[in-house]
């Protein structure tokens, strides 16, 4: 008598859980059904008036698309029908949607730039360690920087300077 019991159970439980699958597929409407030969992304361009296309990368999330065209996560999941905005693909091709405006590159200034400040005259293309310098000194003064003469005076240790040696400055 139990098992009669159980095996209509499991009856019943099947067919209640293939008619709400029925219903569902027919309630849920279909983000953009596709024209045939066409893709999802094309589809949902074409109806969405998309701006630009980006091509997942590894490493990348929504978050990180939708800061980088500015243009916030929902609507790009909404342009692109994504029910989980956490998961996208590597190689997946997203559309961004109308709202993106891309940025203008930088425009030049219409004005010169001013020309860098001459070093003193004591600074010449060399010069001679005085007593108590350092390099950090020296460089501040004549305007340039510890790297470059470390670089130019192939020295192993930029701590070590002597009195009276002769470096290199431009």
């Amino acid at each position: 008598m139990k098992r009669a019991m159980t095996t209509s159970s499991v009856r019943a439980g099947t067919i209640v859980l293939a008619g709400i699958l029925v219903l569902a597929t027919l309630l849920v409407p279909a983000p953009v059904s596709a024209a045939y030969g066409e893709s999802t992304a094309e589809a949902v361009a074409a109806s969405q008036g998309c701006v630009a296309y980006h091509h997942v990368r590894r490493g990348e999330n929504l978050t990180r698309i939708s800061y980088l065209y500015g243009v916030s996560v929902w609507q790009i999941a909404q342009a692109n029908g994504l029910y989980n905005p956490s998961l996208i693909f590597v190689g997946q091709v997203l559309c961004i949607p109308s709202s993106y405006q891309p940025v203008p590159p930088y425009p030049q200034p219409p004005y010169p730039q001013p020309p860098h400040p001459q070093p003193p005259a004591w600074c010449s293309q060399y010069y001679t360690v005085q007593r108590g310098e350092t390099l950090s000194g020296i460089a501040r003064r004549c305007g340039t920087t510890v790297h470059a003469l470390v670089d130019l005076n192939h020295l192993y240790n930029p701590n070590l300077i002597r009195y009276g040696q002769v470096l290199r400055l431009y």
